[in-house]
């Protein structure tokens, strides 16, 4: 009878899906096909690369500007009404892309679609997964990350065919309708921010509780960590808000790999399989990492993630020499490493903190990564507009791998001593 109490199934399976979902949706199918429109786009509005590629920056502004907004309408109004209406939001602003004609309605519809997305990424996913799993949290938003890349394999080149068979705009069109028919009844009828909106308990509460053997063993966990305002005055903190925008800016470069490929005259077809190929060795990457970070820490995580994500671009670069089917073991290196942006984004702000004033601290975090990302990714085009070469843009990549490894591992070392203190 006492097996009875614990049941088979827990609802927090069921917000795993979710967690799937979102990030299937917010990378997969969003952040991952953006690559296949920067080159139709540009040909058609006749503009540069770099100038199509700065719509990022546009819809990076508008998700920081919504993020602290974010965060308070989810405590506000519920996380499922939030979201339905940040999905209608985004469905209209890829329609709207769709349809512009010019390079400024470009921006304008990219900034609605920033501000909708900016539900679907930052503390939400992370924050949801820590509110409903006790234990290994990497390793559960690594699984979900996970999916975003296994997503991404398949939409990219689906969106590739799909601009190909017709045009970019049709291709917005897709990703409009794909985003509607997942993301609706996620937001409708699944998805809760915390298992006490259901009356439960998060998922392996009862093991820790058993392990710790204390009457509240759930007050320490939740008070571990370095307060906010103290948080906010240290040189960790700035390192922090240096090093997360960098995943993303080293990231970003899986997302010129097919207008690298139509440039160097081997096809946009060929592109998108090298981008699936990345996505690929992404999935392996955020499996893996998610579970290296509970196991090893996360300092050891990212450490070899970006030394994956450095050797991937120096094989890249080394193509040009050696030959173009050394791109294809040499994405996928890349993609394993580069890949763990969110993760590490997410995992990063708690190694260096704590769990006390997570949700506050990862707002600024992931404002930062949006802003950063934002400003520095059309950087990859501009270079190739003004060099006409995409090498000077893959060897800008390294730079940032170096300073994005350098700043976590400084920081993660700085915030050991500063909990410390509160621990």
């Amino acid at each position: 009878m006492k097996n009875q109490k614990k049941p088979l199934f827990h609802y927090a399976w069921v917000i795993m899906i979710c967690g799937c979902c979102i990030v299937g949706i917010n990378l997969g199918v969003i952040a991952y096909t953006i690559g296949n429109f920067y080159l139709p786009m540009s040909l058609e509005l006749g503009v540069g690369v770099g100038d199509v590629a700065f719509y990022q920056t546009m819809q990076a502004f508008a998700s920081a500007l919504t993020f602290p907004t974010a965060r308070k309408l989810m405590h506000k109004y519920g996380i499922r009404k939030v979201l339905t209406c940040a999905t209608i939001s985004a469905v209209l602003g890829f329609c709207a892309l769709s349809q512009v004609q010019a390079l400024w309605q470009v921006y304008l519809a990219a900034a609605v679609v920033g501000a909708s997305i900016a539900f679907y990424g930052g503390v939400t996913v992370p924050l949801m997964i820590n509110n409903w799993f006790k234990k290994n949290n990497g390793t559960i938003y690594g699984a979900c990350l996970a999916m975003g890349a296994i997503t991404g394999v398949f939409a990219n080149p689906l969106i590739s065919a799909i601009i190909g068979g017709n045009t970019w705009r049709e291709g917005y069109l897709a990703i409009a309708a794909i985003t509607a028919v997942v993301m609706l009844p996620v937001s409708i009828f699944l998805v809760r921010m915390r298992p006490e909106d259901m009356g439960m308990k998060p998922y392996g509460a009862d093991d820790a509780a058993a392990e710790v053997k204390k009457d509240e063993p759930a007050a320490p966990a939740v008070k571990t960590g370095v307060p906010a305002e103290k948080a906010f005055k240290s040189v960790a903190f700035i390192l922090t808000l240096i090093c997360v925008p960098c995943f993303g800016v080293v990231f970003n470069a899986t997302n010129h790999i097919t207008t690298y490929a139509s440039v160097i005259g081997i096809g946009a077809g060929v592109g998108a399989t090298l981008t699936s190929v990345s996505l690929i060795g992404g999935t392996l990457g955020k499996l893996s990492f998610g579970r290296l970070s509970d196991v090893k820490g996360v300092r050891f995580a990212v450490t070899l993630a970006e030394s994956c994500a450095i050797l991937g671009l120096g094989m890249v670069i080394a193509s040009t020499w050696v030959g173009s089917w050394l791109l294809f073991p040499a994405v996928f290196v890349f993609g394993y490493g580069a890949s763990t942006t969110s993760l590490m984004g997410a995992l990063i702000p708690r190694a260096v903190f704590g769990d006390r004033d997570y949700d506050k601290i990862m707002s600024y975090t992931s404002t930062a990564m949006s802003i950063g990302s934002g400003l520095l990714c059309p950087v990859y085009g501009y270079l190739y507009d003004f060099t006409g070469s995409y090498l000077p843009s893959f060897a800008y990549a390294v730079g940032m791998a170096l300073i994005c490894v350098t700043c976590a591992n400084i920081a993660i070392i700085k915030g050991g001593r500063m909990m410390k203190e509160y621990n």
